[in-house]
């Protein structure tokens, strides 16, 4: 399936054993050097629906490297084009895409109009769609998002670890869906959370009928599949607490935003990129 793109404007992850993936040979016909970021909006058409995305290259895109992709996903009753205004995750050297749900959520959430194997049927369709147009190195995928986003991110490290090689959750709401019938098989994962958010509470609770997971009971679990010892603190700050789990087949990493509502923090751009690689 072919995305109808319509112009308007506008590092490898570091994971113990990961080296960097070589590089295209590059081709001087095909390189425009200094390209500016330009970001574009597609319209994908999945089992019968109009899907819409945003795509935003990044500044020096050329053909002649691969680029590593990140998805990064809206919170409900929010946009593609607010969050992408919101992270600046455009900044990184990456293909970034900000896709749009349905009805502006994400499933498995209650209030979601769409199934799971909808939405992840569209996040596949839509990565096949960029692969087909723009180098892409497949060996780094990665997903963010926040709150509704946050959890769907987490939902695919779930349901598409062949797929997803990081992710990084931000203030996620972690229904109990998301968690169920897991692949089990590890993720990197970076999850960032405030200990004042009166929305998604950390030490979770019930919204809309359903209950959402406490972040402690989540990470939990995804300490179990990454195949974690224990725990080390390494940043202690009146704003911060950085806890790493040992001994992992794949990394995982909590911040933990004391104070932090139910937002984007500022510092969540750059660990998200930087957990990633890029």
């Amino acid at each position: 399936m072919r995305a109808a793109l319509t112009l308007i404007t506008a590092a490898t992850l570091l994971l113990a054993g990961c080296a960097a993936p070589p590089e295209r040979g590059e081709n001087a016909a095909s390189r425009s050097i200094g390209a500016p970021q330009k970001t574009s909006q597609g319209t994908l058409t999945v089992d019968g629906k109009v899907r819409h995305y945003r795509l935003s290259t990044p500044e020096g895109f050329y053909r002649g490297a691969q680029w590593p992709v990140i998805f990064a996903f809206h919170g409900w009753d929010e946009t593609a084009a607010a969050l992408e205004e919101t992270t600046g995750l455009n900044d990184a050297p990456a293909l970034v895409i900000y896709p749009d749900g349905v009805d502006r959520a994400w499933a498995p959430a209650p209030y979601a109009r769409t199934s799971g194997a909808e939405d992840l049927a569209f996040v596949r369709a839509l990565l096949d769609d960029v692969v087909s147009e723009y180098p892409v190195d497949r060996r780094r995928i990665f997903a963010t998002g926040f709150s509704n986003g946050g959890g769907f991110a987490a939902y695919l490290s779930c349901r598409m670890p062949d797929t997803f090689h990081a992710v990084a959750p931000v203030g996620a709401a972690y229904y109990a869906p998301i968690h169920a019938d897991c692949v089990d098989q590890p993720v990197a994962r970076l999850d960032i959370h405030g200990t004042d958010d009166q929305v998604i509470d950390y030490h979770g609770g019930t919204r809309h009928g359903t209950l959402y997971e406490s972040v402690p009971a989540v990470l939990d679990e995804v300490a179990r599949r990454n195949g974690c010892g224990g725990t080390a603190i390494t940043r202690n700050s009146q704003q911060v607490i950085e806890q790493h789990w040992l001994s992992c087949r794949l990394p995982l990493v909590h911040l933990r935003v004391g104070g932090g509502a139910h937002v984007w923090p500022d510092l969540a751009t750059a660990e998200v990129r930087n957990f990633f690689g890029v």
